[in-house]
């Protein structure tokens, strides 16, 4: 399941908990609010796994962009080599490769480029939603400590209230 649903989900298990009397304080079902953590905690696994495909990806399309750069560069120096070999065509042949090796080298930037800047996004994306993820982790574990101790507390002030009228 998505982690953002789930956490969604554990937020209303929160939200619609009773109220403990006389307190900011909130029961929850333990069961149901562990059953939500250790679905979030199965779920982060996943999108790290997404983030590390992106990695891939991007590496993937850096080489691509390396290759066909490095093709391109080979292709150049063969019409440079065949051009030069006619005496008259010597100087625009030469003009020629160096245009398509610059656009080629240029080009071959661009894709780098734009690969990590993608891949950059992309994981800030993730870095977020697992930011995101950390911090109502601990907001509602925090939740249920509190609530614990409250009513732990509770409890305890009505034990001696309960002997008083025995």
């Amino acid at each position: 399941m998505d982690t953002r649903k789930l956490l969604e989900e554990l937020e209303n298990v929160i939200n619609n908990a009773s109220e403990v009397p006389f307190t900011n304080k909130k029961m929850v079902d333990k069961d149901e609010v562990e059953r939500l953590i250790d679905a979030i905690n199965q779920s982060l696994p996943n999108e790290l796994e997404s983030a590390r495909r992106i990695v891939a990806d991007k590496e993937r399309i850096m080489l691509d962009a390396e290759k066909k750069a490095e093709d391109t560069v080979a292709q150049a120096k063969d019409y440079i080599a065949r051009i030069t070999e006619e005496s008259e065509l010597v100087k625009q042949a030469q003009e020629r490769a160096n245009e398509v090796i610059s656009s080629a080298n240029k080009s071959a930037d661009e894709l780098r480029t734009s690969s990590v800047t993608y891949a950059t996004d992309v994981l800030k994306y993730v870095e977020t939603n697992m930011e995101n993820v950390l911090d109502s982790l601990k907001k509602n574990r925090q939740s249920l400590i509190d609530s614990n101790s409250a009513a732990a507390r509770q409890q305890q002030e009505q034990q001696p209230q309960d002997e008083q009228k025995k």
